[in-house]
């Protein structure tokens, strides 16, 4: 006897309730779906629970389906949607079930695990008729001659659609870092599209069908029906070529299937969009080609590129991150400090730590090797905060004590002497410091009475004689609060909000004559709401104002050696999101922020991708991506290959 095809079994369950079709239904593509569900959101519980909420959509919708349906095609596109509503909508569960359900680390970066990332969005952007024809071919593992009559063609036309499928996905692969032949993305398709679902799931999503869903279920699946309505009257509305004209109800859900798409991991391959959430202070570091996140949590996130050699990334073997990944599993870390050669942090114990380059015995862990990975530091267990300069670091302890090694030539460690030191020396006798900020050849500290220090260099250059070898007031004031740099200059902020700038080029800010010393702080500008800034030694700044908002502060017309360059000016991020951490590379407008519910948004320079600017040359150059816009920056857990 002739086995029923989709069609009549959800016609045989939609008009008499036959509980064994919807059985045989399941049991044909349960693992389809839970294959989809868990490269999605990389989690067996949630991929368990998009599985089932996909099977109920299926029973709502089973009298909706004509007569030649691509099943699995339908549910590939169901799966996404409801993977994509779950991430967004539930990602403090989402965070709270990655963190207590850890996925086994791949051993090796296969051609499967660079593509699944990306598929199920890769698999979206095709039309249906490709979309259905992988389907049938490689996730119901159909024959072409099957996949022909299925689709009303003769095997040869199946086989050239099937071929130019796979094309347009290699194609959308390449635009996301991935170089692999078609023939090789057929393979791996073919042997790991789908994936065995848990035993168990098969019978709960077998009784789905005639079980009421639970609380959260039931509002995942509404949503998720709503968001595929209106992603196919959308469609029809686009083909047809007519006005958009829709009542105040369907305007809501456009709205909320806008803000749907614009943070749904499916939107932008990498995987999930939010750091986890906890009640650390979180901070971000920022080099010259990569940034390092600490999370709320305590965990620790990066992302870019090894710039020069230097394994900044702290990723072992892997040079180039386009997306967040996490460095290690560890949920302990409280400080973390970077420079475009290395980064240091800090643990909850006390213990300090660094990796990346470390010619100038930076690092502190007794070496001058370079590291691809954290380890130990300077001994003991009584550090708080860690500053990183070019090739020198700075860390305070608890007792409040200063300690400083690495390059010294400029007198940035503040020791008194320029000889490099390889240990920890402390700087001066005080315990009374509360913060240090360094960067290249220069460093400031704070100390609990409110007063600011100076030492390093105010100008650079081998003939420099504005060379600070020990710490030096700044000014008389008591009330600093925060400091960052800009090109062989320092800003700092004031308890009453007012910013303050001096060094060579503070002139940029203040209008006071540029390439001169400017030893006092000038203030900037007449606004007196700000609240903290960032920067790393160039010509782009960002700060927040008490109220929240954030601020670029931005002169980078000043590096391109013109004779009149513009003006440094504020302007306004608006990400309309509560911001607890920001920073940025000084170069290319590039900033980052972290928001309080675990968003990453940056913009300017594409950390870790890049462009040619003379591809046909004989010596290739290359530049960053640059987007003006801020967009959100995604994740892929540690159980994830590179996304290289």
């Amino acid at each position: 006897m002739a086995e029923a095809d989709d069609f009549e079994l959800l016609t045989d369950y939609a008009n008499r309730g036959s509980e064994s079709a919807f059985t045989i239904l399941t049991k044909r593509y349960i693992h389809l779906v839970y294959s989809a569900a868990l490269r999605q959101v990389h989690n067996p519980h949630l991929a368990e629970e998009v599985t089932q909420a996909v099977f109920i959509i299926l029973v709502k919708k089973a009298h909706t389906f004509r007569h030649g349906v691509i099943l699995s095609g339908w549910l590939l596109r169901a799966t996404r949607f409801t993977a994509s509503n779950l991430l967004t909508s539930q990602s403090r569960r989402l965070q709270r079930e990655q963190q207590a359900a850890h996925m086994e680390p791949a051993a090796s970066e296969s051609a499967w695990e660079q593509i699944a990332p990306f598929l199920d969005a890769a698999m979206a952007q095709l039309g249906d008729k490709d979309r259905d024809a992988l389907a049938l071919r490689f996730f119901d593992q159909k024959p072409l001659k099957e996949v022909g009559l299925i689709l009303g063609i003769d095997e040869d036309t199946a086989r050239k659609r099937v071929s130019r499928a796979v094309d347009k996905l290699r194609q959308i692969f390449l635009k996301r870092g991935v170089t692999l032949s078609a023939l090789t993305i057929m393979g791996v398709l073919a042997t790991n599209a789908v994936q065995a679902a848990p035993a168990a799931i098969v019978g709960s999503v077998a009784a789905a069908g005639f079980l009421n869903a639970t609380v959260s279920s039931s509002a995942l699946i509404k949503t998720t029906v709503k968001m595929m309505a209106w992603a196919n009257f959308k469609c029809l509305v686009l083909t047809a070529s007519l006005s958009l004209l829709l009542t105040i109800t369907v305007t809501a859900t456009v709205a909320a299937f806008q803000l749907f798409g614009q943070t749904s991991a499916a939107t932008i391959p990498g995987g999930r969009l939010r750091l986890p959430i906890g009640t650390n202070t979180p901070a971000i570091a920022m080099g010259s080609a990569h940034g390092v996140i600490l999370a709320s949590d305590g965990s620790l996130w990066t992302w870019g590129q090894n710039l020069r050699g230097w394994p900044v990334l702290g990723l072992g073997e892997i040079n180039t991150q386009r997306f967040l990944r996490r460095i290690g599993n560890e949920n302990d870390w409280v400080d973390v400090a970077s420079s475009p050669t290395h980064v240091m942090a800090v643990k909850s114990d006390g213990t300090l730590w660094g990796w990346g380059a470390n010619s100038e015995y930076e690092l502190g862990d007794g070496t001058d090797s370079p590291r691809k990975q954290p380890v130990p530091s300077e001994p003991g267990n009584d550090w708080k905060q860690v500053a990183a300069g070019g090739t020198h670091t700075l860390a305070l302890t608890r007792s409040g004590t200063l300690w400083a090694w690495g390059n010294n030539w400029a007198g940035q460690l503040g020791i008194g002497t320029r000889k490099l030191s390889p240990e920890a020396v402390q700087v001066g006798s005080n315990s009374n410091w509360v913060k240090v900020w360094s960067q290249g050849i220069q460093t400031v500290g704070l100390q609990s009475d409110g007063s600011l220090w100076f030492w390093g260099s105010l100008t650079g250059g081998a003939k420099d004689t504005h060379r600070f070898f020990v710490p030096t007031r700044v000014s008389p004031d008591t009330n600093w609060v925060d400091a960052c740099f800009g090109y062989f200059c320092v800003l700092a902020i004031k308890a009453d909000g007012t910013l303050w700038a001096w060094g060579r080029n503070a002139g940029i800010y203040t209008d006071a004559p540029i390439e001169l010393v400017n030893p006092s702080p000038v203030r900037v500008g007449n606004e007196s709401d700000w609240k903290a800034c960032a920067s790393t030694e160039y010509f782009y700044h960002l700060l927040t104002k008490k109220d929240g908002s954030l601020w670029a502060l931005d002169a980078s017309d000043h590096s391109k050696g013109l004779k009149t360059p513009k003006p440094a000016e504020f302007r306004k991020i608006n990400l309309r999101k509560e911001i607890v951490a920001f920073g940025t590379t000084g170069r290319d407008g590039m900033g980052a922020a972290l928001t309080r519910d675990g968003e990453v948004w940056t913009w300017g320079a594409v950390l870790g991708e890049y462009k040619p600017v003379r591809p046909n040359a004989k010596d290739i150059v290359y530049e960053p991506v640059l987007r003006k816009e801020p967009w959100l920056l995604p994740n892929i857990p540690p159980s994830q290959p590179s996304l290289q």
